[in-house]
């Protein structure tokens, strides 16, 4: 079962300074991870590229890359809700805030 986004390869996140999970680079409208809330990494009218969120946990599993992310898939079925842990980085006052959310979303066949 999949998830039904896209992400950057965790080689590249790395360079970006992410240092572990998997960083959502699209989240298509109308899809259960949309629906859940999980938000694609997009680009602001002002041309600043707005980080999406970073899955850290799916179940009870810790995401260090996609690969620790598509094994703790496989524990579940298309149809199943799982719970997914992100990291999401907000800008306040322009100061960076981070904090963590979980999110409920129901799997989709691949």
């Amino acid at each position: 079962p999949i998830l039904g986004i896209s992400f950057l390869e965790s080689k590249q996140a790395r360079a970006l300074g992410i240092g572990r999970g998997v960083l959502v680079l699209d989240v298509p409208p109308d899809s259960p991870a949309a629906k859940s809330g999980l938000k694609g990494t997009r680009r602001t009218e002002t041309g600043l590229v707005e980080i999406g969120d970073i899955i850290v946990q799916v179940g009870g599993t810790i995401i260090e890359t996609e690969a620790t992310l598509f094994q703790a898939l496989e524990d579940y079925k298309p149809g199943d809700t799982v719970d997914v842990k992100v990291v999401r980085i907000d800008a306040v006052n322009d100061t960076l805030k981070q904090r963590e959310l979980t999110l409920k979303i129901q799997l989709q066949s691949s």
